[in-house]
């Protein structure tokens, strides 16, 4: 049947009505988020580095990095709890609150004193935070001067109107240099988000306005169970990994491996070479995103200290995970290749007697026609499961400024893909399941192995997922069932390499 040229026909009309079916009911699934994004990352480091110098902000011959971030904890908040996705839009396009921000940190090599300036997505000015020295002597004014100076200076250049805020929380600290600073927090009495306050804080260090931030006060019952909810993500997750790694690298792979070297059914070369060529694009990966590291740079370290340092944990990566992908690389295939001799064998796919063949154009065009067809089964999942079942995910654009602060801004998105289709396809699908078929001819009830080898896989790769912010913290379980045991049965049907060009392509497009 598969030669057919109705079937391909078919295959071909099904991938394509699939994906435009997703496309079409994309947002409906995955709410998309719309920013008015004016200003690029080049405009806030030249305009935070020209408002820092003529402000007299952070230390003198700065270094600067950027970031665009969001306030993750509001948006969860305003979409479980102060009105859903449709308040989060609306709180996106008022004047409120702005919870996308870029935010510009100057800094120096050994030095305390640093400044982070925050912008909005259109490039308007939105707060700073200046750091500065507990021992730097300084004033010491008394509250009612503190506050007159920070009105003061909110007025000059801020567009923040403190006649529609009400001064809520005092304080005042006595640093060890006989420096007082003072905190304000301002609120707006008339404007609610739900349980949630905007709010509006000022310090002042000494004599001079050190910060100024705009926040929402998210009520500590909501943190809790955010929290809560969080967890049970996590534990999820977690269990799935002690069990994955238990059973199929501790007992599959480490077992499997001894009989497949003790027979020398090992191909260990191209595994090795595989192996480290995935790990090598996760260092390049890491280093690939140098500009961004230098936000969670510590002052108190050199930079050619901190440069070593990342330098150091790229090549920690790729020797360890080279060595765990190589290992479950070789298990995967040896075991493969022994359970099912007549699956396409991988290490000859790009030989010059194999690569040309029908077989080989036709695993692989049918690992890219399937992913519109996957595509349509999540879109449909996700619009039936918030319709009917009230499943949450939170709302994203679908616009990274950050990627363009990497050197290759595709190469996260091609590296991780890679990894993911070799390492998750060898793991979950052709190492239990040709383990459970070994095993079924040895013992008897072959399918009976099969089976339960299957369901167990599909069941791990789920809950392997399920650290992404979800609710129910099951979702991404339920979600991927049925997905990994299509991949299953494409592995037991064909081998390794439809099952890893259609879990490539897949996860390069959501990337």
């Amino acid at each position: 049947m598969l030669r057919k040229p109705a079937f391909w026909v078919l295959f071909v009309l099904s991938s394509l009505l699939g994906t435009a079916w997703a496309v079409r009911h994309f947002a409906e699934a995955f709410p998309l988020i719309s920013l008015d994004l004016r200003m690029d990352r080049n405009g806030a480091l030249g305009t935070a580095e020209t408002i820092a110098v003529e402000r007299g902000w952070g230390p003198d011959q700065a270094r600067q990095a950027a970031r665009f971030v969001l306030d993750s904890e509001v948006q969860s908040f305003v979409e479980l709890e102060a009105g859903g996705r449709e308040a989060f839009a609306a709180l996106l396009a008022g004047e409120l609150f702005s919870p996308y921000t870029w935010v510009v940190r100057r800094f120096h090599e050994g030095e305390t004193n640093e400044v982070a300036v925050r912008f909005r997505p259109d490039g308007r000015p939105y707060g700073f935070r200046e750091t500065v020295p507990e021992d730097e002597p300084g004033a010491s004014l008394e509250p009612e001067a503190a506050r007159a100076l920070a009105e003061s200076a909110v007025a000059s250049g801020w567009e923040v109107r403190l006649d529609e805020f009400e001064l809520v929380e005092a304080s005042r600290e006595l640093r060890p240099g006989g420096r007082t600073d003072h905190s304000l927090v301002y609120e707006r009495p008339d404007e609610r988000l739900g349980e949630g306050r905007y709010r509006l804080r000022l310090t002042v260090s000494g004599d001079r306005l050190t910060e100024l931030n705009h926040f929402i006060k998210i009520p500590e019952a909501f943190s809790r169970r955010y929290q809560e909810m969080r967890a049970a993500n996590e534990g999820i997750a977690s269990g799935s990994l002690f069990a994955t790694v238990i059973l199929y690298l501790g007992g599959v792979c480490a077992f499997g491996l001894f009989f497949l070297l003790r027979d020398r059914w090992v191909l260990w070369k191209p595994a090795l070479k595989w192996g480290l060529l995935i790990a090598g694009l996760q260092g390049a990966i890491s280093l690939n995103e140098w500009p961004l590291r230098w936000m969670d740079y510590d002052t108190a370290v050199s930079t050619s200290t901190f440069a070593l340092q990342q330098i150091a944990l790229a090549i920690g990566q790729v020797v360890a995970l080279g060595a765990i992908l190589s290992l479950v690389i070789m298990a995967a295939e040896g075991l493969g290749r022994r359970a099912f001799p007549s699956h396409l064998q991988l290490w000859r796919t790009w030989s010059a007697g194999v690569a040309p063949t029908r077989t080989v154009l036709g695993q692989t065009i049918a690992g890219y026609l399937l992913v519109g067809i996957f595509f349509a089964y999540e879109v449909w999942l996700y619009v039936f499961a918030a319709r009917n079942l009230g499943w949450w995910s939170p709302s994203s654009a679908l616009t990274d400024p950050d990627v363009l602060a990497t050197y290759l801004p595709w190469l996260s998105s091609i590296g991780i893909s890679l990894q993911a289709g070799f390492m998750e396809e060898c793991l979950f699908r052709a190492v239990p399941l040709a383990a459970a078929a070994l095993l079924g001819r040895r013992f008897g009830k072959t399918w009976l192995w099969i089976a339960g080898a299957m369901l167990l896989q599909a069941a791990l790769f789920g809950a392997g997922h399920a650290n992404y912010p979800a609710q129910p913290a099951y979702a991404r379980l339920a979600e991927l069932i049925i997905p990994a045991l299509g991949f299953g049965g494409i592995y037991l049907s064909f081998g390794l390499l439809p099952a890893i060009v259609l879990h490539f392509a897949f996860d390069v497009v959501w990337f």
